[in-house]
């Protein structure tokens, strides 16, 4: 068994590779001049993530063989990290074969790879005893109703995203989006040490030896009395402050003046009520004023500067590893090709419309997806209320990740109340399905890392 699980873990960390590849793949199809070489390229990285997807599949389901039939992988957070990822890659497969979307990768991909990437540092990739709490056959049926509406969830953002562009919502409005989730993201990853210090800090790394004598590096952490809560010691990472203040502000600059400059009276989130040709769709939406575009560029490079600071002064501290910080690599990443996609969508922006569907078919999808995934999302909550009253004797007490995964319910459902009920147009579903995707993450993910509950196992 010891044998497979290192196969297990080979094969995710190589289809972790493959998705990275497939982003990149995806990044020069949308960098072609004509609608046939957009295809050609987005085929090739649609054929990476099937290889990867096959690789993944091997090693989600053979930690299932290793773990046993009562011990399913997805029990801790980097086995919820690759569940949630062959979900996603699961639903990016069906719908570029079914539906003839190879680029929805474009944003899917780079999406999976994060979540691969996280889960490939992740120290701890033995196979653990299942806690009392998750010994229960809940466990299959819960966490699996979660992924299939997470999966739906996510693709439905994606298109979401598509939609905004081919329906001509200005490219500075979308721009000054990207600069506000890299505040965000940078946000996130200087955490409160920068904006009350001005410096920037990494968890400082300890060696912990597993029960099987595997050594592996962790957080170093500690506690300042018994029963006190867990504090991670930090260290300040040298000069990295001056690319990480330099990119929030020029970000910051970057969302007020995408957001302020407009060059056409129509520019806004409505409908004009017509499809919209792609030639159309870009005279509505697709032209930047220079002051615009230096300002994204500059924040980039910015950016790219401090990512490689970071990775400079790791290299030289004996205390400082991405092992101990691999979310943080994660967040720059996702930043990086957040703006890189962004960039080249600008660049070729009516090739890269034209390779996509109508407005109204993306709309169509976006719908269907969240169709299919909000009766999961509805059976996640209520067999979590059942789970709970059997492992904790109530069906609900406000634990962060409940709430969160309510909010995210109830976002939804104002998405499909306002098309079904109240007839709201497709920007403004688009958005909402958007802004409901980021409440998603938040409720998987940032509830175990910023949060504490009783779903804090997850974290570990």
């Amino acid at each position: 068994m010891d044998n497979l699980l290192e196969w297990t873990i080979k094969a995710l960390n190589t289809s972790a590779f493959l998705y990275l590849g497939a982003c990149f793949a995806y990044i020069i199809s949308m960098s072609r001049s004509n609608e046939g070489r957009i295809r050609q390229w987005a085929s090739r990285a649609a054929w990476l993530v099937y290889v990867a997807f096959a690789l993944h599949t091997f090693g989600l389901f053979g930690r299932w063989v290793v773990g046993g039939l009562d011990r399913p992988p997805w029990t801790n957070l980097y086995e919820s990290l690759i569940f949630f990822a062959w979900g996603v890659s699961l639903v990016q497969v069906y719908v570029s074969r079914k539906w003839k979307l190879p680029l929805i990768g474009v944003i899917a991909s780079p999406l999976v790879f994060i979540l691969m990437g996280m889960s490939v540092m992740t120290p701890n990739k033995s196979v653990e005893p299942l806690i009392p709490a998750l010994q229960s056959y809940w466990l299959k049926i819960h966490v699996i109703f979660g992924m299939l509406s997470y999966a739906g969830f996510t693709i439905a953002g994606c298109l979401a995203f598509f939609y905004l562009m081919r329906r001509g919502t200005s490219l500075s409005k979308i721009g000054s989006g990207i600069c506000l989730v890299m505040l965000v993201n940078l946000s996130i990853a200087g955490g409160k040490e920068a904006f009350s210090t001005g410096k920037f800090f990494m968890a400082s790394t300890a060696t912990r030896t597993l029960p099987n004598g595997e050594v592996i590096q962790t957080k170093d952490t500690y506690r300042e009395f018994e029963g006190g809560p867990v504090i991670t010691r930090l260290e300040e990472v040298p000069h990295a402050w001056i690319g990480f203040w330099a990119s929030w502000v020029l970000f910051l600059a970057g969302s007020v003046v995408f957001w302020r400059v407009r060059r056409k009276e129509n520019d806004s989130f409505e409908d004009p009520g017509e499809e919209l040709t792609p030639e159309q769709a870009v005279k509505k939406g697709g032209d930047l004023l220079p002051l615009s575009v230096w300002t994204f560029r500059a924040a980039l490079v910015a950016f790219v500067a401090f990512g490689a600071n970071v990775m400079w002064a790791k290299n030289l501290s004996p205390t400082l590893s991405m092992a101990s910080n691999p979310y943080l690599v994660m967040l720059l990443l996702m930043s990086f090709f957040l703006a890189i996609v962004y960039l080249v969508a600008q660049l070729r922006y009516l090739p890269f419309l034209k390779s996509l569907p109508s407005a109204g078919r993306l709309d169509e999808l976006g719908y269907k997806n969240i169709l299919f995934a909000f009766p999961f999302q509805a059976l996640l909550l209520v067999t979590g209320a059942v789970w709970a009253y059997s492992a904790w004797g109530r069906s609900w007490g406000w634990d962060p990740k409940e709430t969160w995964a309510l909010i995210t319910w109830f976002s939804y459902l104002i998405y499909l109340h306002g098309r079904l009920l109240l007839r709201w147009k497709g920007s403004t579903l688009a958005v909402i399905s958007i802004i409901s995707f980021v409440l998603l993450i938040f409720a998987f993910l940032g509830v175990n890392l910023v949060l504490s509950g009783l779903h804090s196992y997850g974290a570990a």
